[in-house]
């Protein structure tokens, strides 16, 4: 696996919380007024928050990169392979995206529509389509990288215990996303879990873009 910087390990697991959960609102707060954005916080991180979101999934990404090489690690061998076995890749892009989509649909069951949800119903149709379309594919490629491809595996490396690592990485993950923070960490211990078992990241991605993707659009639509 190469020398693992721990320096490396703890700017990617605090650097995403902070971006996003203390220079978020501040950003937009800045935008929109610090009188306007405290009527509906909420209202306007869901509306300008996506494309700061992407920009951060990008800038982080590539970082887990940098990080990755300078580390001697294998970007290849991270990722994984997709064609090899063909048949278990589409059996994991099927089974992690109909798990999650399951979860969700008990989740609303049994607790109503989340808070998201409802905000989704009242965004401009243009947001609601980057975070469908853009939004998914950027989320679901750089998220997957940065948390399963580099936190878990690093997390792994420095305490050779395999749980834990998905734990921790699962952890980091809900906490990246604020307030809403339960059902990314169950989807991020799924996906480190998937991940942990075979070592596969290409099918993850596919996964969470399409999760994503179905997922907004249905809060938007019903």
């Amino acid at each position: 696996m190469g020398w693992i910087k721990r320096s490396h390990v703890l700017i990617l697991s605090v650097l995403p919380i902070v971006l996003n959960n203390v220079l978020t609102p501040i950003a937009i707060a800045g935008f929109v007024g610090f009188r306007e954005f405290v009527k509906n916080p909420a209202y306007y991180i869901f509306l300008y928050g996506p494309y700061l979101w992407s920009v951060y999934e990008i800038f982080l990404a590539y970082l887990a990169l940098v990080f990755l090489r300078r580390e001697g690690g294998d970007v290849k061998r991270v990722i994984g392979g997709f064609r090899d076995r063909p048949l278990l890749s589409i059996a994991i892009v099927i089974g992690f995206t109909a798990l999650s989509m399951s979860l969700n649909y008990v989740s609303s069951l049994m607790f109503g529509a989340s808070t998201s949800s409802n905000l989704i119903k009242m965004l401009p149709l243009f947001t609601v389509l980057y975070l469908a379309t853009v939004g998914s594919i950027i989320a679901g490629i750089c998220e997957e990288f940065i948390w399963r491809g580099y936190l878990l595996t690093r997390f792994e490396a420095l305490t050779g215990k395999k749980v834990v690592a998905v734990v921790i990485q699962a952890i980091l993950f809900g906490l990246y996303h604020g307030p809403y923070t339960i059902s990314p960490v169950v989807f991020g211990l799924i996906a480190g879990l998937i991940y942990i078992k075979t070592r596969r990241l290409t099918p993850l991605m596919i996964s969470h873009t399409v999760i994503n993707s179905i997922g907004f659009t249905i809060a938007y639509l019903t």
